[in-house]
């Protein structure tokens, strides 16, 4: 099991990172989402993002993941390399950012909307034949709910529920917005990695 893991020590360690890197691309995402709005987080703040992510990427991948020993000269030839095919993948990102979370966000919300009432159809067979669940969302609330907050709302036959109201503040663009990130993220991890050991941090 060691011997596995210095064999692969360095896929481990640039997937450590690797989703670090990720995961701070999503937060300032949402951060931005919320501050400035869904368009701007898909467009500037996206490429705002990606840049503050590709400088922690770098230092990271350079330190932990290809242990790069440069100096003077050469570092600077490693970092221009390495912000250049980042820079490739930016413009992928917001490629995706842009035409699957801007202009696609009615068709990716309504996606969103039909997948929460497919679970919710499912969930309804539990309570049997007769019941059916319904999703208010974005405030939009459930009979006999006023403040539209996280409830539910049952509204009762002779044998049983016949209809169950579930309100909650979830967005579905918001959502469908998220999970484009989250794709985006993926491809552009793999991508990176490979620019980065044929490319950046080759080996002489």
């Amino acid at each position: 099991m060691k011997n596995w893991f210095i064999k692969h020590r360095e896929v481990l360690a640039y997937l450590v990172f690797g989703v670090l890197t990720t995961l701070l691309n999503i937060v300032l995402y949402a951060l931005f989402s919320r501050l400035f709005g869904y368009e701007a987080a898909n467009s500037w703040g996206n490429v705002l993002d990606n840049v503050i992510c590709i400088l922690f990427a770098y230092v990271t991948n350079r330190a932990f993941v290809f242990a790069s020993r440069t100096q003077g000269r050469e570092a600077l030839k490693e970092f221009g390399a390495f912000v250049t095919c980042r820079l490739g993948t930016l413009v992928l990102d917001a490629a995706i950012m842009m035409i699957f979370g801007n202009l696609l966000a009615a068709p990716g919300a309504a996606l969103v909307e039909s997948f929460m009432n497919g679970a919710l159809s499912l969930l309804a067979g539990w309570f049997g034949p007769d019941t059916v669940l319904h999703m208010a969302t974005g405030g939009a609330p459930a009979p006999s709910i006023s403040d539209g907050s996280a409830a539910i709302a049952i509204i009762g036959g002779a044998d049983g529920p016949t209809a169950i109201f579930v309100t909650s503040f979830y967005d579905a663009q918001a959502l469908w917005g998220l999970a484009v990130k989250i794709f985006s993220n993926v491809v552009v991890v793999v991508l990176n990695y490979v620019f980065s050991k044929l490319i950046v941090f080759k080996r002489k």
